[in-house]
């Protein structure tokens, strides 16, 4: 299995976009035997909830980095990226220097699939939306050869329609400002197993444990709902791309 090496690479924006949005894309890989790695932006460090108990706002950069480690290990890894541009200022960082590091790393691993961040940012997130404007500029540099598939992450009707349920448990009526999409090209759906692998991945981001995702636990088939349903979009397949069970072509 050596040709297949390069797998799938994720571009992601803060440690737990790995887990959330795509941990069971990644788990459809690596226990098919196939790599994945992960590029991700930021420490996270904006995103200090008072999590965990003792801890400093300061010390979340850290805590953040080893709970990403962690959650890589959980989906099987093989390797992480963790950059430092700042939280909330990726679309303020220098965007040419992003994407030729995202060519860069492309050109290193060869992977047959790249996901990221489409122009919504799954709900407008301007981190989401600069890495996802930088991967596709890197993908799109790449020469026709050597260029890989591209899939965006997506949120489908289905989708949001977990996320304002779920936020309804906890009484966050406005919810996320979710952009869902009228089609997608892929939804990978996951089986109960799947769904508690992916779990596992989610919980290593202890930080970020919001009351909704708590408060989801005793709602079975709503966590089955949101953590086991994966909508991507295709941008370009010009390579064997995702089949419908979410895995590259050639192991479907």
């Amino acid at each position: 299995m050596e040709e297949h090496k390069g797998g799938l690479l994720l571009v992601m924006a803060h440690p737990d976009d790995e887990s959330m949005g795509a941990g069971g894309l990644v788990l459809r890989h690596t226990r098919n035997g196939v790599v994945a790695h992960l590029i991700c932006a930021t420490y996270g460090e904006a995103g200090w909830m008072g999590n965990p108990p003792g801890a400093k706002a300061e010390d979340l950069p850290e805590i953040r980095a080893r709970e990403l480690e962690e959650a890589a290990a959980a989906l099987a890894l093989s390797g992480v990226e963790l950059w430092d541009y700042p939280d909330g200022g990726v679309a303020r960082s220098d965007q040419q220097e992003i994407t030729q590091r995202i060519w860069e790393h492309i050109g290193k691993l060869r992977p047959r699939v790249v996901v990221g961040w489409g122009p919504d940012g799954g709900y407008g997130h301007p981190d989401h939306v600069a890495m996802g404007a930088c991967t596709d500029a890197a993908v799109a540099a790449m020469t026709e050869g050597d260029r890989p598939a591209l899939y965006h992450l997506a949120v489908d009707k289905p989708l949001a329609e977990f996320y304002q349920e779920a936020m309804r448990l906890t009484g966050s009526a406005d919810g996320l400002p979710l952009q869902p999409q009228d089609k997608v090209d892929v939804l990978i759906e996951l089986d109960a197993d799947e769904v508690m692998m992916k779990l596992r991945a989610i919980d290593c981001h202890r930080s970020q444990l919001e009351g909704w995702r708590i408060a989801i636990r005793d709602h079975p088939h709503l966590m089955q709902q949101g953590y086991g349903r994966e909508p991507y979009i295709a941008v370009s397949t010009r390579t064997p791309g995702l089949t419908d069970k979410g895995l590259l072509g050639e192991f479907a």
